[in-house]
């Protein structure tokens, strides 16, 4: 019998929102906001959105929402409070490097435009590294989420993902060569 140790918890969920207007509303960001670079290899990154932003209010809300049912499954303390938020867009070939969020207890991310060939989002296993030292692929016969070092999720629009904050995750590159993927990221204490 097998007993499963050490579980990664990723929760998964459609929200019906406006994308349209989402959509519209995180491209007029990015001619308000120069921006950042953290993970982001290419495309925009806004920084934390910190002042009322209207809009996003029913995201903030279904975020929240979710968040508090994720952590009541995994029997975790939290404030289920969106700490901080910010806007991804990414273009040709544009992608987020591996990473994960220090100095939070659950993140997260919301697709609000997805073409084609946009890129899926991808998370690391834990053990990565003791994975690729000592269970190579040639010695896998089937991946599955006991043996596999990495595994991707669909980047769909309207679906929200949430994570462990110590969970590293990386985006591949939008190869849709003439629409962006957006989504909005975000952080829970």
């Amino acid at each position: 019998m097998i007993q499963d140790l050490f579980k990664t918890p990723v929760y998964k969920t459609t929200l019906s929102l406006d994308k349209k207007t989402l959509t519209s509303y995180c491209l007029s960001m990015a001619k308000k906001d120069k921006g950042r670079i953290v993970s982001n290899e290419g495309g925009w990154q806004s920084n934390d959105l910190k002042d009322n932003h209207s809009i996003l209010n029913d995201l903030i809300f279904l975020i929240q929402e979710h968040c508090s049912l994720y952590t009541k499954e995994l029997d975790i303390k939290s404030f289920n409070k969106v700490n901080n938020i910010w806007i991804n867009i990414n273009g040709y070939k544009d992608y987020n490097q591996i990473h994960c969020h220090p100095k939070s207890l659950i993140s997260g991310v919301y697709y609000v435009q997805t073409p084609e060939d946009c890129g899926n989002i991808y998370f690391q296993h834990p053990s990565y590294n003791n994975f690729q030292y000592d269970w190579k692929a040639e010695k896998t016969n089937n991946f599955n989420s006991y043996n596999s070092v990495e595994w991707w999720m669909p980047s769909s629009a309207g679906l929200l993902y949430l994570f462990p904050s110590w969970l590293n995750h990386c985006v591949k590159p939008n190869l849709n060569k003439k629409e962006k993927r957006i989504s909005i990221s975000f952080n829970l204490l």
